[in-house]
């Protein structure tokens, strides 16, 4: 399996941390989890081209991670000679499908031309992509917010999105080979919607996963040692990702 990292911070702008994107290459297929303001551009970052995506993979509906959906259906509806006729499958937290239609509502040119969409909503949830499994749990920060776990044979990625502390990524995660998950702020900073360094690093350890590797930072917690007040309650491996970053398993 290889991860590659479109975007790995918020709404704010900072170099190397753009908004939400995600890909998870495996089995043949590619993945998007996530697809923020932005993530068709950065795809070059990871040699891949947006007509390679097989499935998109929402975790909840906030701008940053949703607005370059708007971008891709323009581009697999308008492209020169390469308007797509392929079914696209777009699975999401409850509610996605009349959130795409709203959508449609504003900019009518983003309807499918030339293909249909197929929308899966999920919560709690198991089901495959080919060969591929994938188990859905909530995560807290909306009331339909989830985070994905990806498992192929013996080895699992879980990826959390945006999430808080009461949610159940603790048992998504268990065993898992790789957690990518947010971390919006350093040690100590009070937030009820989003996981900080002390509650992201107790969910690693309780999960008892092989490593960590913390995104959606906001700059607070960019300018903080994340990893070193991580690593004071989680020995696994630790990492910040970056824009562009390549991971594989």
């Amino acid at each position: 399996m290889e991860i590659l990292f479109l975007g790995t911070g918020t709404a704010v702008p900072v170099r190397q941390h753009s908004p939400a994107g995600l890909i998870i290459k495996t089995e043949g297929r590619c993945l998007l989890f996530d697809i923020g303001p932005g993530t068709l551009g950065r795809l070059q970052l990871v040699d891949v081209t947006y007509d390679q995506i097989d499935q998109l993979l929402l975790t909840h509906l906030h701008p940053d991670h949703t607005l370059d959906l708007a971008t891709l259906m323009l581009a697999f509806n308008y492209a020169p000679n390469a308007a797509r006729t392929a079914a696209f499958p777009i699975t999401g937290c409850r509610g996605v499908e009349a959130f795409f239609k709203r959508m449609v509502d504003l900019y009518p040119e983003v309807a499918p031309v030339s293909f249909e969409l197929q929308f899966q909503e999920v919560y709690r949830d198991e089901f495959s992509i080919g060969n591929i499994g994938v188990r859905s749990a909530p995560t807290a920060h909306t009331p339909e917010s989830v985070a994905y776990r990806v498992s192929i044979e013996k080895h699992s990625i879980v990826y959390s999105g945006d999430a808080a502390p009461r949610g159940e990524l603790v048992q998504l995660a268990q065993g898992a080979d790789v957690l990518i998950s947010e971390c919006s702020f350093p040690q100590g900073w009070e937030t009820e919607d989003h996981l900080n360094a002390d509650t992201v690093a107790e969910i690693a350890r309780q999960a008892g996963v092989k490593s960590l590797v913390v995104t959606h930072c906001y700059p607070p917690a960019l300018a903080a040692d994340l990893v070193g007040q991580i690593r004071s309650r989680f020995q696994g491996e630790v990492q910040v990702a970056v824009d562009g970053l390549r991971l594989s398993m």
